[in-house]
């Protein structure tokens, strides 16, 4: 029994790096998202080079008293147009990714290679392209919202 114990490998999740990376993608989506706590349901935008722009849908698909739920959608002539929903907690100031075009529910670590090309931390990583995806939004040129919608 003691052998296979130890054949046996427990998880090497970093949770706090991975809370730090929520907690980082949580302040600069509410910076990029005005008036999300108030009732805005629709941010429309444009980030990047004047050759290569990016056109840039958000939209609340659920809003709650300690979290929101947003589609974010990214429009390039030449890309696919990716589907990301990222849930938004207000309470404890996290935001991760929990879709991208229909894949959902991920586990913590996977064995690789595996089925579905997973990275080893798939969650992880894709919390950290959204990190990076926000950053550039704010590097590169994000302009005022063409379009708020607001509903009351």
């Amino acid at each position: 029994m003691t052998a296979l114990k130890s054949l046996q490998k427990k998880p090497s999740v970093d949770l706090r790096g991975h809370h730090a990376l929520c907690e980082m993608n949580y302040h600069q989506l509410v910076s990029l998202l005005p008036g999300m706590r108030d009732g805005v349901d629709l941010w429309l935008f444009s980030a990047g080079s004047p050759d290569s722009e990016f056109e840039i849908s958000v939209t609340t698909l659920e809003s709650a008293p300690y979290t929101t739920t947003l589609a974010v959608e990214q429009q390039h002539k030449y890309l696919d147009t990716p589907r990301i929903v990222v849930r938004i907690y207000h309470d404890v100031g996290m935001a991760e990714i929990v879709s991208w075009n229909q894949h959902h529910r991920w586990l913590a670590e996977y064995s690789y290679p595996n089925p579905q090309m997973y990275h080893r931390d798939e969650k992880f990583a894709l919390n950290q392209f959204l990190g990076d995806w926000l950053n550039f939004c704010k590097r590169n040129g994000l302009k005022e919202s063409k379009n708020v919608i607001q509903f009351t």
